[in-house]
């Protein structure tokens, strides 16, 4: 296969790992929680995993669920589904109890593989939903349930694995839950491939590179940034359990990474550490970024403190996941997603689905220039994947604009803008304000229902170090620089925001959810000292 002018030899991941395994034998292929992973056992352990699972009544297109932290056996056995044309389905290790129920039912899985942080949650299923499934529990020799290491025995002769096509699902990507019921992405196996090759070019990255990661291997990010790129590109990773910001850099040096993705309010929590004579040493290339998700300066900042760029992306998990555009040094624009460079077709659309003109906001669509680059549609939901690819286009349901140079400028989530008194009112352009004044550190602008109907704006702030709270000199900074309707009502001070588990997507809906009594009301008090308050 010709792609963008290279040619790729794998179109399944079994011909991938198969191919570095071959060429890279026993070089160390990622390193998870202080455990090595050479590329040669990734290729043996997940064939062992493959024909233990078939041997075991397991058959192309069954799902393979695992509820784990990061760890080597949760690639095993990603790999090992794929090779035997299963679907790995991995689950949100912060989910528990009906949350955890549901997305099991929904998936349909037929294998459990979790580990000893997440055995008492498999203890506490529904008897019934248990019962349907294989269990495995991987690190407690004490555990009840059957070893892991049983999928790693030798694999009886004469099982075979069927063939996958690049179109075949491979992986089953919970998203949204943080807004509703969560919904599955299921993707081809190409796209994973393709994904990969998207980041060598992304980044420039060069054979023999590290790449260091704290993001978790239930979301698209970790297994496109610290999997797919470094398996595509001859590199290594570096995959802890979790994120620590005072340690992040120490890490960085152990491991000698040269491409990092701290990204979102990993980035902002790096740059309010106090600052230290080793913040420049490390042998660090370039970031990952996302703009629009942190304050506008914080990748400036990042880059003059520590040395570093970033390379800001755009993507979701719908449209292959990652770098479908990107920001890349040649042809830089300050603020933007970067370009497609050749990957997909962009559209900005308003209400009716068709094209505006260059600079207006509307809703980013995505057409793929490559076959089994999107994703196949949501798992048992038919409507909903109609919904998104209607009229031959992923409706992402994020609005943006693009500039007359091709340039995308992501705005913001459609669900993220407030409608007050008849006025749409973006979220992030109101952040983008206040997260410019030096007394806030952190900002997020949310919708909270008004006692008049539709919306008022609540903003959430936690203040910079060494500042205090002051509201009216926020409602003074905002005023000349945002439209009157647009100026928050209520402001609420505090230490942090209720984030996901990956530390990076602040849960907005629970925000929305807390009471007033907190808050500081402006138009009570301006409409106290001047007898009106602003529209």
């Amino acid at each position: 296969m010709q792609l963008q002018g290279r040619d790729i030899p794998w179109l399944s991941l079994g011909e991938l790992i198969e191919d570095k395994a071959a060429r890279l034998g026993e070089r160390v292929f990622t390193t998870i929680d202080g455990h090595h992973l050479s590329y040669r056992r990734l290729e043996e352990d997940s064939r062992r995993v493959a024909l233990n699972l078939r041997a075991a009544g397991l058959a192309k297109g069954d799902r393979i669920a695992t509820l784990m932290f990061n760890c080597v056996e949760q690639v095993l056995t990603w790999f090992g589904a794929a090779r035997m044309g299963a679907v790995w389905t991995p689950l949100n290790a912060g989910l528990t109890g009906a949350d955890l129920e549901h997305t099991l039912r929904d998936s349909g899985a037929r294998v459990l593989v979790f580990d000893a942080e997440n055995q008492a949650k498999v203890d506490e299923l529904d008897p019934a939903l248990r019962g349907g499934l294989s269990l495995y529990c991987i690190d407690d020799p004490q555990s009840a349930y059957p070893r892991f290491d049983q999928l790693l025995a030798q694999g009886e002769a004469g099982v075979v694995l069927e063939p996958v096509a690049p179109g075949d699902p491979t992986l089953i990507l919970y998203t949204g839950g943080t807004t509703g019921l969560p919904k599955g992405v299921v993707t081809p196996a190409l796209s994973l491939i393709l994904a990969g090759i998207r980041y060598g070019e992304t980044y420039a990255v060069r054979a023999g590179e590290r790449h260091y990661s704290t993001l978790p291997l239930f979301h698209a990010a970790a297994i496109q940034f610290a999997i797919m790129g470094p398996l595509a590109n001859d590199m290594s990773s570096v995959i802890d359990r979790r994120f620590s910001a005072s340690d992040f850099w120490q890490r960085v040096r152990d491991c000698g990474a040269n491409v990092i993705d701290p990204i979102g309010a990993m980035t902002t929590m790096l740059c309010l550490q106090p600052e230290h004579a080793d913040d420049r040493r490390h042998k660090v290339r370039v970031a990952i970024g996302i703009v629009n998700q942190i304050p506008a300066e914080v990748p400036e900042r990042f880059k003059q403190r520590f040395g570093v760029p970033m390379v800001e992306i755009y993507g979701l998990t719908e449209g292959g996941g990652a770098m479908l555009t990107s920001n890349r040094p040649e042809g830089y624009c300050p603020g933007s997603n970067g370009r497609p460079h050749g990957w997909v077709e962009i559209r900005i659309a308003d209400e009716h689905g068709l094209p505006v003109s260059p600079g207006v906001v509307g809703q980013i669509l995505l057409r793929p220039l490559f076959p089994h680059m999107f994703m196949i549609g949501y798992h048992n939901a038919p409507e909903k994947t109609a919904e998104a690819l209607r009229d031959l286009w992923l409706h992402t349901g994020d609005l943006g604009r693009v500039d007359a140079q091709g340039n995308l400028f992501f705005i913001g989530r459609k669900a993220h803008w407030i409608r007050r008194r008849g006025e749409n009112i973006s979220a992030y352009e109101i952040e983008a304000i206040l997260g410019q004044h030096p007394a806030v550190g952190e900002v997020v602008v949310v919708g909270v229902p008004s006692e008049i109907g539709e919306d008022d704006i609540k903003a959430f702030v936690i203040p910079a170090a060494g500042t205090s709270a002051d509201p009216l000199a926020l409602v003074d900074w905002c005023g000349g620089k945002l439209a009157p309707f647009k100026v928050p009502r209520y402001f609420e001070f505090v230490e942090d925001f209720p984030r996901s588990i990956t530390k990076r997507e602040i849960e907005r809906s629970v925000l929305k959810k807390m009471p007033n009594r907190n808050a500081w009301d402006r138009e009570k008090v301006l409409g106290r000292l001047s007898g009106q308050s602003s529209r």
